[in-house]
């Protein structure tokens, strides 16, 4: 007997009816707010939302909404192939679904695992008072970590030393993840980059006036850093991630996450998904490796103590190598091509990043369709941004190459958030996203 369908929300799913049969009509994008649409539930299940910071994360209202309102199984496969720190695969998990994601940036990856693994509470807690008895007689083990001496006294360095001395000592590989992103908080609360930005900026009381109203807090902020017990920061975060975090039930029938690394090579079988809800990256604009330097250096992530071996896996990436030039056949979307030609007369280097971001994105989502069963929902988070002083109209680009890839667009809406800065250092015409395309599409049966 097949398994019984999920309770679902009948005032989302008639919502949701409304809105495709309004886009039938019109075929004009519907402006939504789904702060008011889906009010984000708060329940304590939903607490290991707040375990890791990480930039640009998704609106958690956009997954509750599709998740209560789309028919669904318990066990179905839900796939979140540009996952980031977890929020659609944990709101997966939440319902009872099966979760697979994928993210180059290896911290995502371990920030998805340590909010999708359930823990022992207690067990937890007896390796955490293990690490901070322990630390003070370990050897520090400090990795090669990009510019350690600009970011760290030595001081600091040795109490991080140690605590990952005790961390691998201590801890059970169940709840080793979660120890690691507590460590990796760690890390970046107790470094001299400003907390106000993603990206690593070094604070310098020489430029104080520049930091505006909160300017004096900052720089009080560098002068705790003398004497702060990095112990006590890790202990604080450790113990608030534990009671953040779900609960192990022995009973409970658990599922396996399936973490990846390129969303161009999903290591699932061919019409496997169910449901596919996911925010790809935008063309050139956010640092996510940058952003995560720090943590990946001293979590030993940094092959070679380099960030560009990661930067190269990322899609929609700041670095091009020589061999990346400008594809003299176009990426086949026609007013894309036009555009990339007006860039590359400003900018050539943004030309060949916005030519080679579509080009990898076909890729992708190539793949997202190989691993989609027919009929299957696939919800695409994505937002224009500007390249070279241009807007580039990324909604409409990714629609274009979803449908070629063998989706049918059942929806368009547009959701103007607060303004989600793309803050780069190298790249100011970025812009701001000051709204988000939300295309709801549906895996149509292949010719093959």
């Amino acid at each position: 007997m097949p398994e019984a369908i999920t309770r679902q929300s009948e005032a989302e799913r008639e919502v949701l009816t409304s809105l495709m049969a309004r886009f039938e009509k019109s075929r004009s994008p519907i402006e939504v707010n789904f702060r008011e649409l889906m009010p984000a539930s708060t329940d304590a299940t939903r607490h290991g939302h707040g375990i890791h910071p990480y930039p640009a994360k998704l609106l958690v209202n956009i997954p509750q909404f599709f998740l209560a309102a789309l028919a669904k199984r318990a066990g179905d496969q839900l796939l979140d192939p540009f996952c980031g720190s977890g929020t659609v695969l944990f709101e997966g998990t939440i319902a009872n679904l099966r979760s697979a994601g994928s993210d180059s940036n290896p911290l995502a990856r371990l920030i998805t695992t340590a909010k999708l693994t359930p823990i022992d509470r207690e067990i937890a807690r007896t390796e955490l008072a293990r690490i901070m008895s322990t630390l003070g007689n370990l050897h520090p083990s400090i990795p090669d970590v990009v510019n350690r001496s600009y970011w760290f006294s030595d001081r600091i360095c040795d109490a991080l030393g140690r605590l990952r001395s005790a961390i691998k000592l201590s801890v059970s590989p169940d709840h080793r993840p979660l120890f690691d992103v507590a460590f990796s908080w760690t890390v970046r609360r107790v470094s001299f980059a400003d907390p106000r930005l993603s990206v690593p900026v070094k604070i310098n009381p020489e430029r104080s006036a520049r930091y505006g109203a909160k300017g004096d807090e900052v720089i009080r902020r560098l002068k705790r850093l003398d004497e702060i017990d990095v112990a006590a920061v890790f202990w604080g975060i450790a113990n608030q991630n534990i009671r953040k975090s779900v609960q192990r039930v022995a009973a409970e029938r658990q599922h396996r996450i399936r973490l990846f690394n390129d969303a161009r090579r999903i290591g699932l079988p061919d019409a496997s998904v169910d449901l596919a809800i996911t925010s790809p990256p935008y063309v050139g604009a956010q640092k996510y490796i940058r952003a995560s330097s720090l943590s990946l250096g001293w979590l030993g992530l940094t092959p070679d103590c380099k960030l560009r071996p990661l930067e190269c896996q990322s899609i929609g990436r700041e670095h091009l190598s020589s061999s990346e030039a400008l594809v003299t056949d176009g990426t086949g979307i026609a007013g894309a091509d036009l555009l990339i030609e007006r860039i590359a007369d400003r900018n050539v280097m943004r030309a060949r990043i916005a030519q080679r971001y579509l080009l990898e994105m076909r890729q992708a989502l190539v793949e997202l369709a190989r691993t989609m069963k027919h009929d299957a929902s696939l919800i695409l988070v994505v937002g224009p941004n500007l390249v070279s002083g241009f807007e580039f109209p990324t909604p409409q680009y990714l629609n274009d190459l979803a449908e070629e890839a063998g989706f049918s667009t059942q929806l368009h809406l547009v959701d103007s958030i607060e303004s989600r800065g793309l803050m780069t250092k190298r790249n100011r015409t970025a812009g701001l996203i000051q709204q988000e395309s939300v295309l709801l599409l549906k895996r149509m049966r292949s010719d093959v």
